[in-house]
Parts: structure tokens; C-alpha cells; sequence
């Protein structure tokens, strides 16, 4: 299961930011060939990408985020025998019949990640995550907030119905916990670490971020806290010492599989 907790977007056409993103926090980098690149400059993102795959600066994960329809398959025909990259986003991916096409392209046993990002794309949900080659999804919420005509903040609720049914899916495939979009309020960095902590308690595992300054409100937001550690450790340990179905923890609540199971995430 992937650990990565920030995915942080550098534009592909900017190394200098990626050298800065490598420096940072992140758990993951996603270079961006999609929609923070023009047009003209796409080329230059590819061979930006080829040569951070070839002497990454960091360690932290290395992920691309591709286009959609033909202009992705230039994107991975770039890409293919690059072993050295982690995974590759898929932008507005919206069926199995696209995963597939990808997979015929990258030979390579990379991780793919589609994200969801448009009403096809909610609709089908169950079949893309559950599809052999997808280990995690992202969810682009501005772009699906558009595609489905909501508002917010009115229309929040849409946007929950949507993380929640991503959680489901993700769940119900055995995929890595889905990775949550991004918080557009660059400078308000306690709603950030407000909106991370509901995300985590949702069930997401990491969101996307395009700032490196918020970086650690996210890490801290999906990493379990001491207290949350001392818990599953005490869980584990009562468990493991008895045959009994069902026991009492130190703080008085019970444990049983379905505890177990939560302790076990955790740790």
C-alpha cells in the first residue's frame, strides 16, 4: 500500500519548481502534462519528465499526470520505458475501455491512478477502480463540482456524495484509500489542515496540493496521532494474548474483528 500522504502538482514546463517540490515536504510529486501546460510547451514537459526520471533529486514518489483522449497517448508514448516513474495520473478518466488502451501503450508495470473528475467518470465508478492495473484514485473536485453543475458552498453536499462514493469504491476493490483534490485558499492554511482532517475522517488516505506550504498541515492531517497509535497497539496486544471474540480495551470501548481491523490500518 502506497504511504504517499501530499501529492503536490509542478507544471511540467517549470523545472525550476520541480527542483523546489523535490526540496519540499511532499510525499509525491506529480509533474503536470495536463492542464498547467500549454499547449506549445507540452513537448518540453515530456523531455522535462525524461530527465527527472532519470536523476531524481529526491525521494519522494514520482507521478505524471497525463491528458485525456489522443493527447495523452502522445503523453505515453513519452513515457513508456521510463521504469524509474512511480505512476502516472490519468486525467478525466472515465471508463475501463481507456484504462485498457493505457495499459496497451505503458508496458511497464507502472501505477495508475485515475482521476475522477466528471459525471461519466462517477457513474462508472465501481468498474474503474476495481480494474487491475488502478491502485489508487484521485478525485478532481473543481472539475467535477463544473461537470455536474453544483455550487458551493450551497452544494456541498453533492461534493461529499462524491468523495463518499470514491471511498466505497475504493474500498470494495482493495485499491490504496483515494486521494482527496485540492484546497484553493493557497494562504488559509487552518482551513486546509480543517478540510484535510475531514477528509481523513471520510476514509481518504492524501490529497493533492499545489503549493508546498502545505505540505505539512496535509502529512500531519493523514498520518494517526500518538494517542490514535497507543490505541491500535493496545488493541493488537489484547487481541493476540486471547481466543475470545470480543474484549474491552484500556479506554472501556470493545474489541472485536471490525476493531481489530481499524487497529491494524493504523499501525
Amino acid at each position: 500500500m502506497s504511504l504517499a500522504r501530499s501529492f503536490l502538482y509542478v507544471p511540467g514546463d517549470r523545472p525550476d519548481r520541480l527542483l523546489k517540490a523535490f526540496a519540499s515536504a511532499a510525499d509525491a510529486v506529480i509533474v503536470d502534462l495536463e492542464d498547467a501546460v500549454k499547449h506549445g510547451s507540452k513537448p518540453a514537459a515530456r523531455e522535462t519528465v525524461r530527465e527527472i526520471a532519470a536523476d531524481r533529486p529526491g525521494s519522494a514518489e514520482l507521478w505524471v499526470r497525463i491528458n485525456s483522449g489522443d493527447e495523452g497517448l502522445v503523453d505515453l508514448q513519452a513515457l513508456d520505458g521510463m521504469t524509474h516513474i512511480d505512476g502516472i495520473v490519468l486525467a478525466k478518466c472515465e471508463s475501463t475501455a481507456w484504462l485498457d488502451r493505457v495499459v496497451d501503450v505503458v508496458r511497464h508495470d507502472v501505477a495508475l491512478s485515475p482521476l475522477i473528475e466528471t459525471a461519466r467518470a462517477l457513474r462508472d465508478l465501481d468498474q474503474v477502480a476495481a480494474h487491475p492495473r488502478v491502485s489508487r484514485c484521485h478525485l478532481g473536485e473543481v472539475d467535477l463540482m463544473a461537470d455536474l453543475g453544483g455550487r458551493l458552498p450551497a452544494g456541498r453536499g453533492l461534493l461529499d456524495a462524491a468523495r463518499v462514493s470514491l471511498v466505497v469504491a475504493s474500498a470494495a476493490a482493495g485499491i490504496d484509500p483515494p486521494v482527496g483534490g485540492v484546497h484553493l485558499e493557497l494562504d488559509d492554511l487552518d482551513g486546509l489542515g480543517a478540510s484535510s482532517a475531514t477528509l481523513a475522517d471520510l476514509g481518504f488516505g492524501g490529497r493533492a496540493i499545489v503549493h508546498p506550504s502545505h505540505c505539512p498541515a496535509v502529512n500531519r492531517s493523514f498520518t494517526p496521532s500518538d494517542a490514535e497509535l497507543a490505541w491500535a497497539a493496545d488493541v493488537l496486544a489484547r487481541w493476540s494474548s486471547t481466543a475470545a471474540g470480543a474484549l474491552r480495551a484500556a479506554d472501556g470501548s470493545m474489541i472485536d474483528e471490525a476493531v481489530v481491523r481499524r487497529a491494524r490500518r493504523l499501525s
